[in-house]
């Protein structure tokens, strides 16, 4: 049984946003390509462990910065060099999907080894350097121990670090040796048993048991029938694995075979590392119906000859099922003439760059698959028990919704967990049994296993340093909504990202975080007009493979209700599910991230677990103070993310984390210690904008990301200045409370600073002006390029608005209650020269008049909200905005007519809007007027060129 649903997106009518992020990730693709080859020594992933970064400190180790080791230098090359032996078994085990037994032993060894040897490293590290006195360029492994020669303690120390390589080098040759006694010869392993390719099932399943197919295949049917232009054209269907493409493709196949439309046709599917003489070989098999007759042809270049050939005047219809990479389609489409016979080619592919590669014309069509309805996935769920949902008895309806609700409207789960429960007794327990073990091993089945293959195929076409970050997601519970920079900045403190040339690693991780959602391996939330995607969730079906995988390498632990971990625990996540008493029995001591979620009410011991270098216990508002007591003593920690907790006190000794790279407090964290201007290497810094700040906030030469501050009222602002690495800073602009000369000294400083960190590539400011009584006059502050964000609230705002068109690169502009907005202000924002956001309340307007918003301004924006407008209060003119992809209107609160004419706004105008969305309050409104409402804006909708996609809320 197999279900199947999606959305047809034409060229010529496919979603701006959709399209951007095709756009975003074919060019982010574009740049992961160059950039795999020098990832395979990444400081840490889920092949390797820690040998990346391990091999890195032994490099610095042997360099002349490090002389005064000169006793174990000879220790230290034979150890690098072994480890290097080491690292490259690793790698290629790594690509091994089946291992035997003996390998998985030695491979779970070695890895396993490199942890333990890097957190001894570490430790000795910390003993080298003096952690109060680092210098400001102190930064990176081989500036960490510039100083060496002056910084390393008595003979003592010196000898304890002899010791400890001493100890590594034999820990290395006892590993060796053990798996040297027990040595096997290739020959005598078991043979691997042949699988058959699952999809394969999908190409002869019976028409009958399919759900939700009859409308895709019908529209695409109906597209590949047609002859307009008689050319060559293609249709891409994407989508993550187990949604059903094949399935699709094949019923499609038996449809126009049926109607005999097509003259010849060839299905073909395509495995990871393609043969492409076998393939070729099948395509002429099939397209001239001669199965023997080529099984000897080996010349790719007279295969194709041939093919062509054939094809020459004939309409032919060509699957290519499962495409990975532009190559292989780069390939193949050789071998395809462009005849003008009406002729089609339909690819299947997981990869949304590889979708618009290999249909990237107008006249091509995209087919983004989409999970199931529930009324589908309940469909095809009770089909194959019971036959119908009515025969399910009322005893085992509680666990078939949830049941129902983890797979996601995912066919392949749907029809994994379906089979298994149709073999299974009609019990509440045996039910409740099997819904509650689906993580777990006791579920496995041939049809479970068939699941995981399919996942693993994307797991395995992953870039080893991509297998660790899709991996590190089963630290994050069921449904959890995971914000990109959240996740990228947890990325780069595990040590997963590892920039070459000086690369900016935020830069970097984001691209790594669009691919995975590029591969259709997590799902996009929040889609930007940019294309940028804001959030990400994990499929309940991708999460289990994802939690199984990561526990075979050990790269995370995910504890269960009344079962303690087996192994050595990495990477912890706490859900608030945990038993209390396990938790107090872990050993952490070797742990390297703690994760918690939602209303958990404690946290384990943290004072041993000296190896931490993340801690993330953002939301978790039941934490208190007493929970992250010990955290000065957490030498390794890079990340510490306490936002949306209790905790109101950070330890007076934070300054002692001198690894501290990002630090995320709570709003109501009132005052950051004075040691914390010892971290010299923070280069993230989030605080409330209440939060005081200590004396001395220019040491912390290493900051690039700075936020919210309340600029005007930091006792040593001119500070500001003197952060050269400044990237991205926040501030906050509030006169109030200021008197005086203070208030004009307080400028002066702030645009003295601010001026030195444009000078120096301060790349963003966001500035949140908080218009008080004081501000009758234009903002002190120049017309910096740095400035790309303002947010304005309440006050008159006609002296701001005369200010911001001197912006040169201001890109988002928000306001938030104006006293009033006349059509000159609309005007003199339009001529902001670069402007891509606007957010405007439209209250404030004359009710005699609307405001119009005419052809000559907001030639470069892009998204647009307006909320608290009337009926009639707003008036595009032909042209305007040229370039605007979303319209979010809100709050219509007047009483809709009847007339739809009254609702004629001129969105038919906006010729590149793609996305509209209304908010419509209709009090006191009859059926026939809501209607009305609804109905005009569809209109208008339709009545646009670009038809945007329209989605409305009514508010009665």
């Amino acid at each position: 049984m197999c279900a199947l649903q999606g959305s047809f997106l034409h060229r010529k009518r496919v979603s701006t946003t959709t399209k951007d992020f095709l756009l975003h990730t074919t060019a982010i693709a574009n740049r992961q390509h160059t950039h795999r080859a020098t990832m395979a020594g990444a400081l840490v992933s889920a092949s390797t462990g820690a040998m990346g970064s391990l091999l890195r400190k032994l490099g610095a180790m042997l360099t002349d910065e490090y002389k005064m080791l000169k006793n174990v230098r000879n220790d230290i090359k034979l150890l690098k060099d072994e480890l290097e032996v080491m690292n490259a078994f690793l790698l290629k085990m790594s690509d091994v999907e089946e291992p035997d037994e003996p390998t998985k032993l030695r491979v779970t060894a070695v890895r396993e080894m490199s942890y333990k040897i890097e957190d001894n490293i570490d430790k000795f590290m910390v003993l080298v350097v003096d952690r109060e006195s680092c210098s400001p360029e102190a930064r990176g492994i081989r500036k960490l121990i510039d100083k060496c020669n002056s910084l390393l303690p008595d003979v003592k120390t010196r000898h304890k670090i002899a010791k400890e390589v001493k100890d590594i080098k034999n820990q290395l040759k006892e590993v060796s040796d053990r798996f040297l006694r027990y040595k096997t010869d290739e020959s005598s392993s078991m043979p691997a048993k042949d699988k058959v390719d699952p999809r394969l099932r999908a190409v002869w399943r019976d028409a009958t048991e399919l759900v939700g197919i009859n409308g895709p295949r019908d529209e695409l049917v109906k597209w590949l029938n047609e002859k307009e232009g008689e050319s060559l054209r293609s249709v891409s269907i994407v989508g993550y694995g187990g949604l059903g493409k094949t399935t699709l493709a094949t019923q499609i196949r038996a449809n126009l075979g049926a109607g005999a439309t097509f003259e010849c046709g060839a299905f073909v599917s395509i495995s990871r590392k393609p043969d492409m003489k076998a393939i070729l070989r099948s395509i002429l098999s099939q397209i001239t119906k001669q199965d023997n007759a080529y099984s000897g042809l080996d010349d790719i270049q007279l295969l194709m000859d041939k093919i062509r050939e054939f094809l020459q005047d004939r309409r032919y219809f060509i699957i290519i099922d499962d495409i990975w990479e532009p190559g292989t389609w780069e390939t193949l489409k050789c071998a395809f003439v462009k005849n003008t016979c009406g002729s089609r080619i339909m690819i299947t592919t997981r990869i949304v760059d590889v979708a618009k590669f290999c249909s990237p014309s107008n006249k091509d069509l995209v087919y983004e698959m989409k999970p199931l309805s529930e009324a589908d996935s309940k469909k095809l769920f009770f089909k194959r028990i019971f036959g119908c949902e009515e025969s399910c008895p009322d005893k085992l309806k509680e666990a078939s919704k949830d049941i129902l609700k983890k797979c996601h409207g995912l066919p392949l789960a749907i029809n994994a967990i379906s089979s298994l429960l149709a073999t299974t007794t009609e019990t509440k327990e045996e039910w409740d049994r099997v819904r509650h073990s689906i993580r777990s091993s006791k579920a496995k089945s041939d049809i479970i296993e068939t699941m995981n293959y399919i996942l693993s195929l994307s797991y395995f076409d992953l870039p080893h340093h991509l297998r660790s970050c899709i991996l590190y997601l089963a630290l994050f519970p069921e449904d959890e909504l995971i914000g990109r920079q959240r996740l990228v900045r947890r990325w780069i403190s595990e040590g997963f990202i590892h920039g070459e040339n000086g690369q900016d690693l935020m830069e970097l991780g984001e691209e790594y975080f669009h691919e995975l959602v590029n591969r259709s391996l997590i799902m996009p939330e929040e889609i930007g007009y940019d294309g940028k995607v804001g959030y990400c969730r994990v499929h309940d079906t991708i999460l289990d493979f994802l939690i199984a995988k990561s526990s075979e390498e050990n790269l995370c632990t995910v504890l269960k209700k009344q079962c303690k971990p087996d192994g050595i625990v990495r990477r912890l996540s706490l859900m608030g599910t945990e038993d209390e008493e396990i938790l107090e029995q872990l050993d952490l001591s070797h742990a390297r991230s703690i994760g918690a979620f939602g209303d958990i009410k404690r946290l384990p011991p943290l004072g041993k677990s000296k190896s931490l270098r993340v801690l993330d216990v953002q939301g978790c508002y039941e934490l208190q103070n007493h929970h992250i007591k010990d955290i000065e003593r957490l030498y390794q920690l890079r990340y510490l993310d306490i936002s949306g907790t209790g905790i109101t006190e950070l330890p007076k000794q934070i300054g002692e984390l001198q690894y501290l790279e990002t630090l995320i407090t709570s709003y109501d964290l009132c005052e950051l210690p004075e040691s914390t201007s010892r971290l010299r290497r923070l280069a993230r810094l989030f605080v409330g904008p209440d939060c005081k700040l200590p004396d001395g906030l220019g040491n912390l030469v290493n900051l690039q990301e700075l936020g919210w501050i309340d600029a005007l009222k930091l006792k040593h602002v001119e500070e500001l200045g003197k952060l050269p690495n400044l990237r991205k800073l926040k501030i906050i602009l509030r006169t109030d409370g200021i008197e005086g000369n203070k208030l004009v000294q307080s400028k002066e400083k702030l645009v003295s600073a601010l001026c030195k960190l444009d000078e120096c590539g301060l790349c963003s400011l966001s500035i949140d002006y908080y218009l008080g009584e004081k501000d009758g006059e234009e903002p002190f502050l120049p017309a910096l390029g740095c400035i790309h964000e303002v947010r304005v609230y309440g006050g008159d705002i006609f002296w701001i608005i005369r200010w911001l068109p001197s912006l040169p690169n201001l890109q988002k502009l928000y306001f938030a209650n104006p006293k009033k907005i006349e059509q000159q202000d609309i005007e003199m924002i339009g001529l902001i020269p670069n402007l891509l956001e606007l957010s405007l309340p439209l209250y404030g307007i004359d009710d005699t008049q609307g405001l119009i918003i005419r052809c000559k301004g907001f030639q470069q924006l892009q998204s647009f909200v307006v909320y608290f407008s009337r009926m009639g209060g707003l008036m595009f003119e032909p042209g305007a905005m040229p370039r605007l992809k979303e319209l979010k209107h809100h709050c219509l609160k007047e009483k809709p007519k009847s007339d739809a004419g009254d609702f004629d706004f001129g969105i038919q105008y906006l010729s590149s809007l793609a996305h509209l969305t209304v908010n419509l309050f209709c009090i006191d409104s009859t059926a026939a007027e809501v209607k009305a409402a609804e109905d005009a804006f569809k209109s208008m909708a339709e009545a646009n060129p670009n038809r945007p996609t329209l989605m409305m809320t009514i508010n009665l």
